[in-house]
């Protein structure tokens, strides 16, 4: 059992905590060319990119909220066993 155990926190080590990472930095940066979309289009006064960058905000806002809600419960879980 110790084996199993030492294997599934190697494979999560090493492939789950990064890949929690690059997905976090992919949200966060489609989070930011939302923000540069948007005050580029309000300061162009262009209404169809300004409602393009809310778009973009509130998607990478929700990715964010996902990544760390699961890593979050990742962790709760892992604490209890």
């Amino acid at each position: 059992m110790e084996i199993i155990n030492n294997t599934a926190n190697a494979i999560i080590s090493e492939f789950l905590n990064p890949l929690i990472y690059l997905l976090s930095a992919v949200a966060f940066a489609w989070f930011l060319y939302g923000v540069v979309v948007f005050l580029w289009a309000k300061y162009n006064s262009q209404e169809d990119a300004v409602k393009k960058g809310k778009n973009h905000m509130l998607w990478g806002l929700i990715g964010l909220i996902i990544i760390f809600s699961a890593s979050g419960i990742y962790n709760f879980i892992s604490k209890l066993f």
